[in-house]
């Protein structure tokens, strides 16, 4: 027994491997932090805190040696992100006696949702669990965008934000998360060559260009390595036993993350606005 409870439930490992495809799947339409972020995990469900740094503090006036020096772990919390659904209690009989499909929307749905939310963690940052974001990351370069009706607005823009980090002595690789209307405006040719910005701008964001629905109309670069901002995986998606609720089982999907920045200056964020 460990802290799923799947044993507690009266269906089997078919149905559980059936939720898990099904979760893990619809949650992967969703990340884009993780595809653009190195990532360090999955360190366990026990996990409550990542990665920590020791930093050296002010010497208190108790101090009697000059040279004494006192460092203390700086924590990265890990929040737990938590979801339930339903799932039918005559559906599984049915799987398991008659050999019928199971219905997972609600999985799907719940699991959509928490990658939303793990997203917002790591592109937001969330103050209540004290864990800052990529769009308030430390150092990060702002850059104002011009009009992306304009393919070669687009691709200066980006480029520019590159030429930005590299003069920052972040030199790379690099990748982008994108607002969906950013992401599709890339996809736009070039009038006079029929080339796209995406196609253009690949050879420069070795680590992806990814779009990010959960970006309302930003734009953010990010150096795509281990002295780059890294999303830290406590327990990765999983699926727990709630118990029944009547004729419905009740299932919570589960997983914890947090951001860990980067260097200062190794994220660049694009905002709407004259340049």
């Amino acid at each position: 027994m460990n802290w799923q409870d799947r044993g507690d439930a009266s269906f089997g490992q078919e149905v559980w491997d059936e939720i898990d495809a099904v979760a893990r799947a619809a949650a992967e339409e969703v990340r884009a932090a993780r595809r653009v972020l190195e990532v360090i995990g999955p360190l366990g469900f026990e996990a409550r805190a990542g990665v920590a740094e020791d930093e050296r503090v002010q010497p208190g006036d108790d101090e009697a040696e000059e040279r004494t020096h006192v460092h203390v772990p700086r924590a990265r919390m890990l929040p737990v992100l938590h979801r339930t659904f339903s799932l039918g209690a005559r559906s599984v009989e049915a799987l398991e006696q008659r050999g019928e499909p199971l219905t997972l929307t609600d999985a799907a749905e719940a699991a959509r949702a928490l990658a939303r939310a793990e997203d917002r963690v790591l592109f937001d940052g969330h103050a209540g669990a004290g864990v800052i974001g990529l769009l308030g990351h430390p150092g990060a370069l702002e850059l104002r965008t011009g009009d992306w009706a304009d393919p070669a607005r687009a691709a200066d823009d980006l480029l520019e934000a590159l030429i930005r980090l590299d003069g920052a002595g972040r030199h790379g690789p690099y990748a982008v998360a994108l607002a969906p209307v950013r992401y599709y405006a890339l996809l736009r040719p070039h009038p006079a060559s029929g080339l796209t910005p995406y196609q253009q701008l690949q050879p420069a964001f070795a680590g992806g260009i990814v779009k990010a629905p959960v970006l309302s109309d930003a734009a953010v670069v990010v150096m795509r390595s281990a002295s780059g901002p890294r999303a830290v995986i406590g327990q990765d998606l999983a699926a727990a036993y709630d118990g029944r609720e009547g004729i419905f089982h009740r299932i919570s999907l589960v997983e914890s993350v947090t951001l860990l920045p980067g260097v200062p200056g190794s994220v660049a964020i694009l905002r709407a606005g004259a340049r």
